[in-house]
C-alpha cells in the first residue's frame, strides 16, 4: 500500500513539474499578446504613423532592440525603454499613471518581438 501511495506522489509532482515547465511559454504568449493590445491603444497612432503634424517624427520601433541605441542616443535596453514609457521624452507622452507596471512590461516583450 506504501508503494501505491509512492507512486501516486511522484506522478503528482512529475505533473506539476511539467506544467510549471509549460507555464512560462504560456505567460510569454499572453504578455506579448497583452502587448500587442496595448500597443495598438496607446502606441500605433504614433509610431505606425507617417506624416503626423509634428516637427520630428516618432521613431518606428520595428527591430527596436537589435539597435545598440535607442533614437534618443540612450542603450536599447529594457530598463531605458521601461523609463522612456514612463516618464515620455520630447513630444512622447508620460504613461505614468496611465499604464500599470504590468502594462510597461507586456509592451515591453511585445516590442522585442518587432523585427
Amino acid at each position: 500500500m506504501r508503494r501505491v501511495h509512492l507512486c501516486f506522489l511522484w506522478w503528482w509532482l512529475a505533473l506539476i513539474a511539467a506544467l510549471l515547465d509549460i507555464w512560462p511559454a504560456c505567460s510569454d504568449q499572453h504578455a506579448s499578446q497583452r502587448g500587442h493590445e496595448l500597443f495598438q491603444q496607446n502606441c500605433a497612432m504614433c509610431h505606425e504613423a507617417s506624416n503626423l503634424d509634428l516637427k520630428k517624427q516618432p521613431p518606428k520601433l520595428e527591430g527596436l532592440f537589435q539597435r545598440k541605441a535607442l533614437p534618443s542616443g540612450a542603450p536599447a535596453t529594457d530598463a531605458q525603454v521601461r523609463k522612456t514609457i514612463i516618464n515620455g521624452i520630447g513630444t512622447m507622452p508620460s504613461f505614468q499613471g496611465r499604464l500599470s507596471d504590468e502594462d510597461v512590461n507586456n509592451l515591453v516583450e511585445y516590442l522585442h518581438q518587432l523585427n
